[in-house]
């Protein structure tokens, strides 16, 4: 298939997958036939090149933290139901407490291998989280850890897709659909867009805006940029918002 080709389809899957009317959110559907090269996950707005590792700092409700995504040259295999015969990249999400907020990593507050794929159109699909998260004392000391954001496609979850190939404003999606546990939607606000961020200025962006019915009024939205993926994420909050940068790629 040529690249004019690939493209026309890649319009046509995304075209496919909208409801009848526009606006309404989108559960996609996921086919195993779709995805005969999974591993290569190559959307330049969600690229996921094995060896690849992003650092970004994060201040949310005041609270600095350090996350380094790492995308792994690990394949999940395991899937049951309908995902059973796929292949998913393994991408490790560590955070840890920054606490002089000077970007040194202290305490690991999470560590999280999340699962994701690309269908033949250029979607980049996400199938589930394995996630702990860790409590500490006063002192420093792990009293407690949790692992009640985990949840797999198959294992009464749908999977979801984290960026269209040909994404196009408005449209309204599911990124993950774990009931009560894992209900992350995204709304594409706008394509085409210049972002500036401590990494320098990007043209091309999407802009998207992304919530949960589990947390009603929390709002984050993304900027995607080509050839890197996210670069810059804002919580708007009461004291002016949150903005996690993406420091480096390596």
């Amino acid at each position: 298939m040529n690249t004019i080709q690939r493209a026309a389809v890649a319009v046509l899957v995304a075209t496919a997958a909208l409801p009848a009317q526009a606006g309404e959110l989108i559960q996609p559907k996921f086919q195993l036939s779709d995805f005969h090269a999974p591993l290569r996950i190559d959307n330049p707005l969600s690229p996921m090149k094995a060896g690849t590792f992003t650092v970004a700092h994060e201040l949310e409700d005041g609270e600095c933290k350090v996350n380094d995504v790492i995308i792994t040259d690990r394949v999940k295999h395991d899937f049951i139901g309908v995902y059973a015969g796929l292949s998913a990249r393994v991408v490790r999400d560590l955070v840890y407490q920054d606490e002089e907020c000077n970007g040194k990593r202290g305490l690991v507050l999470e560590d999280t291998s999340d699962f994701y794929g690309q269908d033949d159109s250029g979607n980049v699909w996400y199938f589930g989280e394995e996630t702990v998260e860790y409590e500490y004392d006063d002192e420093g000391k792990r009293i407690s850890s949790s692992t009640e954001g985990s949840w797999e496609a198959g294992r009464d979850a749908k999977a979801g897709i984290v960026m269209f190939a040909t994404p196009q404003v408005d449209m309204r999606y599911r990124q993950e659909f774990s009931p009560g546990v894992a209900e992350d939607n995204a709304k594409v606000k706008a394509i085409d867009i210049h972002v500036n961020t401590a990494l320098g200025n990007f043209k091309s962006c999407v802009k998207t805006r992304e919530t949960t019915p589990l947390s009603p009024g929390d709002v984050e939205f993304k900027y995607y940029c080509p050839n890197i993926g996210l670069v810059k994420v804002v919580s708007p909050s009461v004291d002016g918002g949150a903005e996690t940068v993406r420091l480096g790629v390596h």
